[in-house]
């Protein structure tokens, strides 16, 4: 990701670069001292740096956005399991199996449900009513899709 957003605005790499490198040694401080409130701000910190390539960049739709939300949840929830580790406790070959696969299933409904979004954004839109029904549509599914998810997770 941080690679991505350094390349998409070659002028302030350096700057993207460092911000990036802040939070994966944000991220790395979180792992090594077990300090889990810190995790959000390691992430914000990463996603900081790809903000800013976005702003940098212009107003068109990125569409890599639905991957880079993607690393970002995926780094979120490994760090975060890592982070579960460290009580000592070994867990049933099923429970990490069914954490694996319940892992794998949110980031690929994330991935579909943020692909459509970006779809039907970059999408041309016109003036009509079919547009705007596709869109609250899209926007439907996006919240259904989070909510069955964390209720699953609940």
């Amino acid at each position: 990701m941080l690679a991505y957003a350094a390349a998409r605005v070659p002028s302030l790499a350096g700057l993207v670069v460092a911000i990036g490198l802040l939070g994966a040694l944000l991220l790395a401080f979180v792992l090594v001292r077990r300090a889990d409130d810190l995790l959000p701000w390691a992430l914000a910190v990463l996603a900081v740096a790809y903000t800013v390539s976005l702003f940098v960049h212009g107003a068109a739709v990125d569409q890599a956005a639905p991957l880079v939300a993607a690393g970002l949840l995926l780094c979120g929830e490994l760090a975060a399991w890592s982070l579960d580790e460290r009580h000592g406790m070994a867990a049933e070959r099923a429970v990490v199996l069914r954490r694996a696969l319940a892992l794998g299933t949110l980031v690929l409904a994330g991935l579909g449900a943020s692909a459509a979004v970006v779809a039907f954004t970059a999408a041309s839109a016109g003036n009509g009513l079919a547009w705007t029904a596709v869109g609250a549509a899209a926007a439907v599914l996006v919240v259904g899709t989070a909510a069955r998810l964390a209720r699953r997770t609940a």
